[in-house]
Order: structure tokens, then sequence, then C-alpha cells
């Protein structure tokens, strides 16, 4: 089980470091990109046909690229009023068993999600399909959603695995409102 968790948190420290700065540089640069945008529009009255395209498609794949961040810090669907309003009448088995039933629910709605996105992708691939400047193909896009969702779910599966050692183990008792509330 040890092994299992070291293993666990090894892949999350190596998602959240790396998507977790892919994303915070691409809204970066879109942000400043989309500044630059304004700038030309409204100063020099010109832009670039696919710019708006670029920055929508660019924040919504920074957006995707971030979901897995958000599901290792688990502050993705946080239920924290009910959470606690268990936590305080001292229903720790209860939160716990909250904790496996998100993490499940969360594993396998977001894996669904993923995996039915390739008939979109192979329509969008297959019919060339493009922004509406129609510079910018949509397949790079659906793919990033795809990987974002499916992320988000083998993340939110090794977290229940966690929860299920976690429980097993009897952690539930003993843990403090904070780390009980990340459901």
């Amino acid at each position: 089980m040890d092994g299992f968790l070291a293993f666990s948190q090894r892949v999350k420290d190596i998602v959240d470091r790396v998507l977790g700065g892919l994303a915070a540089s691409m809204m970066i640069v879109l942000t400043l990109f989309a500044l630059l945008e304004i700038i030309r529009r409204y100063i020099f009255g010109v832009v670039f046909e696919w710019g708006q395209d670029a920055i929508i498609v660019g924040m919504v794949s920074a957006v995707a690229f971030y979901f897995g961040v958000t599901q290792i810090r688990r502050s993705h669907l946080v239920m924290n009023a009910i959470v606690q309003l268990i936590h305080s009448r001292g229903h720790r088995s209860a939160v716990g068993l909250l904790k496996i039933i998100v993490s499940a629910s969360i594993a396998l709605f977001c894996g669904a999600v993923g995996v039915t996105g390739w008939p979109t992708l192979d329509y969008a691939w297959t019919r060339d399909l493009s922004t509406y400047s129609l510079i910018i193909p949509l397949w790079p896009f659906y793919l990033i959603l795809m990987f974002g969702f499916l992320l988000m779910a083998f993340i939110a599966f090794l977290q229940l695995i966690e929860d299920i050692i976690s429980f097993a183990r009897g952690e539930h008792h003993d843990a403090d409102i904070e780390v009980t509330t990340d459901v």
C-alpha cells in the first residue's frame, strides 16, 4: 500500500509541476496577446484575423490542462458545506465514505466524457474542421480537452485508491477538518 501511495504522489507531483506550469504560462502569454490585440484594434485599427480564435482556443486548452492540477489539489467539485456539517456532527466515517464516493464519481464521469470525445475528435480530423478564421484546426483543441478529462479521471482514480487505503487504515477518524473537506 505504501508503494502505491508513493507512486501516486510522484505522478501527482509531476503532473502538478509540468501541466500547472504549462497552463499558467499559456494563460499569461494569451492574456498578453489579448491585451496586444486590444491595443492593435482600438489604437491602430487592425487585428489579426485569427487572434480572437487563438485566444479562445488557447484559454480553454490551458483550462483543460489545469483540470488535472485542480483534481490533485481536490479543489474541483468541492462540497465543503455538506462535509463540514457531517464532520461537525461527528460522522467521520461518513466523511471518509463520501471521499470514496466522490473520487469514484469524478473518475467515472470524467473518464466517460474523455472516452466519448473520440467521435468528435475523429469528426474534426476527417472533416478538417477549423475555427471561424479558418486558420486554426480544431482537432488539437478536442484532443487537449479529451486529455484534460482523461487525466482528471486518472488522478481521481488514484485518489479513489488512496481514499480506500486511508479508510481501511482508519485515518479518517484522526483527520482534521481541513483534510476531510477536500471532497
